[in-house]
């Protein structure tokens, strides 16, 4: 145990050294993410306060609903624990790039398993738990349980998670000992977003709000033996759910169910370690296999950016070339563009679906009219989201790299615009695609449509300028993964502004959007002052948008260049 302590103090450290050596900026933000954090989860409790208590209250269907809540919740979080432990093994004890140092240490293949067992269990677990723990600790407020609930929930939590981490382990040391580890975790990754992006458009396609109209069910017995459906049982989503759901309603305590959850923990955490230790060393030779870069060097690629980078410099378009190709590279960035398109494909289906036809008489399309203004708060949402996951990261995603831009013939201004180009393109796609498709979708006027293309528009070029230089202004050149970047809370404080920029600019066309909507109620020409008026809104949302383009980067290429060379942190 003293060695496995030693083994883990180094995540520890680190993270304590990186509060130590914050400036008082990056303090106020980690304090700042932490509180935004901690008001989150006690609104996710509320909120689920709120509704388990109002099912609680309706008897008989609301004791069955709940119950299933508890199943399907458990059920999902164990699937997915599993895939999740599966990716997250294949980088900590095969890809990792502090393997070679650890492994050159004196220490037995015991600790080194169970000190990587207790990151992978860590790293994997804690923002599903952190979601489903308030769910469970609201169940206990409702039904005003005692402490012997809430023993028996981090019990059955802490074996619940465990499991999954053990089979997690043991399927990538399965499967590393017959394929590359490297292509293993890109085919996880592509099947695993494939998979979520097919389950968002399913479930949204579904149509499942209507399930709150009675008219769509045939019978009350029919859906009661539909929520009654038991779970597959001999699983530790059974034997869990079974130990909380007898203690929530009172039922005799199932204690057969606790033994067999306890001793599959300490079955599987064993099965895994035997399989482990008989397959790693055949295993991380085979994970030393290179990235091949097929697409990367396709001579067609090549075209497609020396076309798309006509219009730049020399070295801007140097820059581009290389992060196009490091993008297409890596499956953990090129797969997130079908996540891209599933959003796009639900906001589009979602709006279709809008009850418009409830919109009737002499002011359907002034409702219309109306309604499709407001959905560009939504196109901006996704398009300051889209930001946040790529061009918020490409100023960090050139790691250690970033010293030599530093020390080359290059200045700050000229790297962030490269940086910025390759996503204003995308940004401008996506916002419009969105725009003009719910638009047209909702059948309003065609100057609601010309309002639409040139917010998109205009959004496009300042989401852009915003993401590219607060990442300048907060980097982190030493992450391993650009996703988590948008979750740091740098990336949150770039949403903040992102999402404050949409709103300032949907707030100045409020007024001209009015005016226009209103003539057809009134039927009243707009006046000249009207359009005075509305031209200087429009204007300034314009001069807004620019600003937000330039500055950013104006300012956060100062900051870039003023950072130390030495540790490149």
């Amino acid at each position: 145990m003293y060695v496995i302590r030693h083994l883990l103090r180094p995540q520890r450290q680190s993270l304590i050294n990186r509060w130590k050596k914050a400036s008082s900026a990056e303090r106020s933000l980690i304090i700042g993410f932490s509180i935004s954090g901690a008001f989150f989860w006690l609104g996710l409790a509320g909120l689920m306060y709120f509704f388990i208590s109002t099912f609680h209250d309706v008897e008989i269907v609301g004791t069955i609903v709940l119950r299933k809540l508890i199943e399907l919740l458990l059920l999902s979080t164990f699937g997915l624990l599993c895939f999740s432990n599966v990716v997250t093994a294949l980088s900590n004890y095969y890809l990792s790039e502090d393997l070679e140092l650890l492994l050159s240490l004196p220490i037995s293949k015991v600790n080194f398993f169970f000190a990587r067992f207790i990151e992978t269990f860590a790293q994997s677990s804690w923002m599903v738990l952190s979601l489903t723990i308030p769910i469970f600790i609201s169940y206990g407020i409702v039904y005003e349980q005692g402490l012997f609930y809430y023993a028996l929930l981090a019990v059955v939590i802490v074996a619940f998670s465990i499991i999954p981490t053990a089979l997690g382990v043991g399927i990538a040391s399965i499967l590393v000992s017959v394929f590359p580890a490297r292509r293993i975790r890109e085919a996880l990754v592509l099947a695993s977003i494939l998979a979520l992006v097919v389950v968002f458009i399913l479930i949204r396609v579904l149509r499942p709000e209507q399930l709150a109209n009675a008219d769509n069910f045939e019978s009350v017995a029919s859906y009661m033996a539909q929520l009654q459906t038991p779970m597959p049982i001999l699983t530790p989503p059974s034997w869990a759910s079974d130990l909380l759901i007898a203690s929530l309603f009172g039922r005799p305590f199932p204690w057969l169910d606790l033994a067999l959850l306890l001793s599959a923990t300490i079955g599987a955490t064993a099965i895994s370690r035997w399989t482990t230790n008989a397959l790693y060393d055949d295993g991380r030779a085979k994970a030393q296999e290179a990235r091949v870069a097929r697409l990367a060097g396709s001579p067609l690629l090549d075209k497609l950016i020396a076309i798309w980078t006509f219009p730049l410099p020399r070295k801007a378009k140097a820059i581009v070339a290389k992060d196009v190709k490091t993008f297409v590279r890596d499956p953990s960035q090129w797969t997130q563009l079908f996540l891209v398109g599933s959003i796009v494909i639900i906001a589009i289906v979602s709006v279709a679906n809008l009850p418009v036809d409830s919109f009737r008489g002499p002011w359907m399309q002034t409702w219309l009219n109306g309604l499709s203004f407001l959905i560009l708060a939504l196109v901006g949402f996704v398009m300051a989201a889209l930001a946040a996951r790529f061009q918020f990261a490409a100023v960090s995603n050139e790691g250690r790299g970033f010293w030599v831009m530093r020390t080359g013939p290059i200045s700050a201004k000229e790297f962030l615009w490269a940086k910025a180009y390759p996503g204003i393109l995308p940004m401008i796609v996506v916002g419009e695609t969105l725009a003009v498709s719910s638009i047209t979708i909702l059948d309003a006027k065609s100057a609601m449509l010309w309002v639409g293309i040139g917010t998109a528009a205009a959004l496009s070029f300042g989401l852009s300028g915003i993401a590219v230089g607060m990442g300048a202004i907060y980097p982190d050149f030493k992450t391993s993964n650009a996703s988590k970047l948008a979750a740091s809370p740098a990336g949150l404080l770039y949403m903040l502004t992102a999402l404050g920029l949409v709103f300032m600019v949907l707030a100045l066309e409020a007024f001209p959007v009015y005016w226009l909507i209103s003539t057809q109620i009134t039927e009243t020409p707009i006046t000249n002052t009207q359009w005075g008026i509305g031209g200087v809104c429009m204007l300034t949302a314009l001069l807004l948008c620019i600003f937000a383009t330039l500055y950013p980067i104006h300012y956060g290429a100062r900051k870039l260049w003023e950072r130390e060379l030495p540790n490149g942190s």
